[in-house]
């Protein structure tokens, strides 16, 4: 427990540090992500033959690790931020983009016909119908994009972006304990209450609409 403790003391301010890098890199990448995989999405339902070149792409994209990813985009990029942010965006995207497509597809034809009958145009119909219909279902997909890329964001350290990662990488070459606890622990810890946030704004769009 002393070690811990002296950790706290002398190392206070890098850690606030470190969670900040964690939590700019994952935010930034799951907005990107979201700006990107959001309208692809729309895009599938809307032309069908897209549907299949999107997922089938951005799916086999995911299927290769992201340290892999990293290795691939550093002699491309060089180290730092840019090949992670690319790295974590990647991995972000399917998640975003099929539970997007989903969502639309399962708007309720009826809440679509009586639109219609209401005489709604195109561009209101989506806006004030099927947008707050499909809405939880983004959400959904955003918190396990979430998930997945705070958990990721551990290997920015690997190429100097900063982040949790650094204090898991120092426990492991320095055998120190303490930080493999610290930093794995902070890590979940950020995972589960980004996931129980965006988890409650998704009820709350689930009971309004």
């Amino acid at each position: 427990m002393q070690a811990y403790v002296e950790y706290f003391q002398t190392h206070g301010q890098e850690y606030l540090h470190m969670i900040w890098q964690h939590l700019y890199l994952s935010l930034l990448a799951v907005a990107i992500a979201a700006a990107i995989g959001i309208p692809c999405g729309i895009l599938c339902l809307r032309v069908p033959k897209v549907k299949k070149i999107l997922t089938t792409g951005f799916s086999a994209l995911r299927i290769i690790p992201s340290l892999a990813v990293l290795v691939i985009l550093i002699p491309i990029m060089g180290v730092g931020v840019k090949p992670a942010l690319t790295a974590l965006v990647i991995l972000a995207i399917p998640p975003i983009l099929i539970q997007t497509t989903l969502a639309f597809s399962q708007v309720p034809a009826f809440m679509l016909e009586v639109a219609d009958a209401m005489g709604m145009d195109k561009k209101r119909k989506f806006r004030q119908v099927e947008v707050p219909l499909a809405m939880p279902g983004i959400i959904s997909g955003i918190r396990m994009a979430m998930s997945e890329v705070i958990a990721s964001a551990t290997l920015a350290a690997y190429i100097g972006a900063g982040g949790l990662g650094i204090l898991i990488f120092n426990g492991i070459n320095l055998l120190k304990t303490e930080y493999l606890v610290i930093g794995g622990g902070t890590v979940a810890v950020i995972t589960m209450l980004c996931s129980i946030g965006l988890g409650a704004i998704q009820k709350k769009l689930s009971r309004a609409s």
